[in-house]
């Protein structure tokens, strides 16, 4: 392999087998697609840091990485993503839908009042294991999500930000310690159910939340100070994260855990 061709491959690989590597013992847990991927990944660095100097591989970032052939995907009623608009990042969402209840009627609804996720950077991904990343989300939930500040933890610096709702909208920080890739406002423009064929339940049986297509919208006061490019936003290959039908035996205010890919176009 030609000097360019390493460090080509090491570019992409780079990122995204540090992404995960968690503690052996989640291993046996993940689906055979993205263990096997993540082994041979590990073994590739492995012998690419005997040939390429270690400076130059911890320099390299997924900004690197080719990202115009991934194909992000889709679901029968979900409006694809507009025809001028370019990937601009791709991240796996991982925390909490958050529910409210009338704990005064049992047989009432809960009420979605947001989420609160920490997003991951799979840009990279994407483009070389479309399979693999589609697991993701499940594989996700059978791990606690990591606390902030944790230096050590691998998928620490693999952040790409938070996303959480500001008031009543749905906000993408993209803003770390180590990068500023913006922030966007956002607006549901549809909502698609999750087939049965396409589910992927969460350890406590919920349902996988619908898939969505957001676009960028002012919030209360306006656009963020700091807005990123992005035009679109998909949450597509949902994990968990549906509440329960009714509040029969729920508090006034509970959480779901849950994970997704989320798609950037801008």
């Amino acid at each position: 392999m030609r000097p360019s061709s390493i460090l080509l491959f090491a570019s992409a690989l780079t990122p995204i087998a540090s992404s995960l590597a968690i503690e052996k013992r989640h291993h046996q847990a993940w689906p055979e697609a993205i263990r096997s991927y993540y082994i041979a990944a590990a073994d590739r660095l492995s012998s690419l840091r005997s040939t390429v100097p270690t400076t130059t591989l911890d320099s390299l970032t997924p900004s690197t990485c080719n990202i115009a052939s991934p194909t992000m995907p889709s679901i029968s009623g979900l409006p694809p993503v507009s025809p001028s608009l370019s990937l601009y990042h791709v991240a796996i969402g991982r925390g909490t839908q958050n529910y409210t209840c009338d704990t005064a009627i049992p047989s009432s609804a809960p009420v979605a009042v947001g989420a609160s996720a920490i997003l991951y950077n799979t840009t990279c991904m994407s483009s070389l294991a479309p399979a693999a990343l589609a697991q993701l989300p499940s594989s996700a939930l059978l791990t606690p999500t990591p606390k902030e500040g944790k230096a050590l933890f691998p998928a620490q610096a693999l952040m790409s930000g938070h996303h959480y709702f500001t008031g009543s909208t749905p906000t993408f920080n993209l803003h770390t310690e180590s990068h500023n890739f913006g922030i966007q406002f956002t607006k549901v423009l549809s909502k698609v159910p999750v087939p049965d064929d396409r589910q992927q339940t969460g350890q406590d049986g919920s349902k996988a939340v619908p898939w969505l297509k957001l676009s960028s919208a002012n919030a209360e006061g306006g656009l963020p100070e700091d807005a990123s490019p992005v035009k679109e936003v998909f949450r597509v290959n949902t994990a968990g994260g549906s509440a329960p039908k009714t509040c029969d035996a729920m508090p006034a205010r509970f959480e779901v855990q849950y994970a997704a890919e989320y798609w950037f176009w801008g």
